[in-house]
């Protein structure tokens, strides 16, 4: 039988445990209170297809580029997500690229619209250029800092002090961007024309789109005047920075070959008020275009959608997966759900039109 010595001393050894215990509920509590207020539960788009989806998840590494972003000699690798047709068949690939500090589901709803319609589509996560990505063994890159603020040199407002800068800052993005782009698509055709299993065996190399959003939209536009086997491209409020070709006097210098790939550019109202430039600019810059339209007036094919009150992330699933971070980083006053399922509705159809034939062009200049 106890005594009371030994009832007393189990008791205080009682007491740390339960305090932890509560400790850890509260800790557990708060960070599910967090994780609520950050991510709550929202209302997915539907996706229009019949096809069921299948996901897939692959790590490579590109053996020709050491990384870039640390010292220790690695080659730089690459995790890209894959969105299919479960049912055998023939799928146009499309590849799909995120802004910077995105994220490879930033347009989750995009590629499962796309999957769903019969296509496969690639969304390669940036390493260092993400602001998280998570490779097939659980490693965990975070955005870059000094990347990331090289993305805020100029903050998107003309600067002549800065402006060299900024160019120069275009053509390292454009660089690293489109070599892994290139990367990850001959990759993927080379595993296609072996027939190897998952999307591989699906994918119809003679059709293909690329497409991205911000510094994405860029780099795929840039990539769709460089290669030859690219049939379409859509570019989700990016500025076209690899059709710089110059710098001087102040200003960027673009490229005069027309573009030769059907482009569709996709942006928000507000960009025609936020290109306007000084006066004094004006009268030493006569003619100056945004580097957009530009390409625009000299394109094969081009054509120009613009959605109101929007914001530079409604054109991504962030406003719906996180508000509170969306708001923070940019998004407009338009409904967040009704802005991407009409997003997703135009991409689909641009695809449909030039990849497959199968539909006629029924996108209105303005959303």
């Amino acid at each position: 039988m106890q005594n009371e010595g030994d009832k007393k001393q189990k008791n205080k050894l009682k007491r740390p445990v339960k305090g932890l215990l509560i400790f850890l509920l509260i800790v557990a509590f708060i960070g599910i209170l967090f994780k609520f207020i950050l991510f709550p539960p929202y209302d997915a788009p539907k996706v229009s297809g019949e096809h069921v989806v299948l996901t897939k998840e692959y790590t490579w590494v590109d053996e020709s580029r050491e990384e870039t972003f640390t010292d220790s000699g690695e080659n730089r690798e690459l995790t890209v997500k894959f969105w299919y047709p479960k049912e055998e068949g023939s799928y146009p690939l499309v590849v799909f690229s995120h802004g910077a500090f995105g994220v490879i589901d930033s347009n989750y709803s995009t590629c499962m619209e796309l999957a769903s319609n019969g296509y496969v589509v690639a969304s390669i996560g940036h390493t260092y250029h993400a602001m998280y990505l998570k490779n097939v063994e659980g490693k965990v890159f975070l955005a870059d800092k000094d990347f990331m603020k090289s993305v805020f040199v100029g903050n998107g407002v003309y600067d002549p002090e800065l402006e060299k800068q900024v160019y120069e800052n275009s053509l390292a993005w454009m660089e690293l961007r489109t070599a892994d782009e290139n990367f990850v698509l001959d990759t993927i055709l080379e595993k296609a024309e072996r027939g190897e299993e998952g999307p591989f065996g699906l994918i119809d190399s003679d059709k293909i789109g690329l497409m991205g959003h911000s510094m994405g939209g860029a780099s795929s536009v840039q990539l769709g005047r460089e290669r030859t086997d690219i049939d379409a491209v859509i570019d989700l409020e990016g500025t076209m920075l690899g059709e710089y070709v110059g710098f001087e006097n102040g200003i960027e210098i673009y490229n005069e070959e027309p573009y030769p790939v059907p482009v569709l550019d996709v942006f928000g109202t507000r960009l025609y008020d936020e290109i306007k430039m000084p006066a004094e600019f004006e009268e030493e810059h006569p003619g100056w275009q945004y580097v957009n339209f530009y390409v625009g007036d000299h394109a094969v094919d081009y054509m120009a959608v613009a959605f109101r009150d929007t914001g530079h992330l409604n054109f991504t699933d962030l406003p719906l997966i996180s508000p509170v971070l969306a708001k923070l980083m940019g998004v407009g006053k338009v409904d967040a759900k009704s802005c991407i399922e009409n997003v997703n509705a135009v991409v689909l159809n641009w695809f449909d039109h030039y990849l497959k034939g199968e539909s006629k062009l029924d996108i209105k200049p303005e959303y």
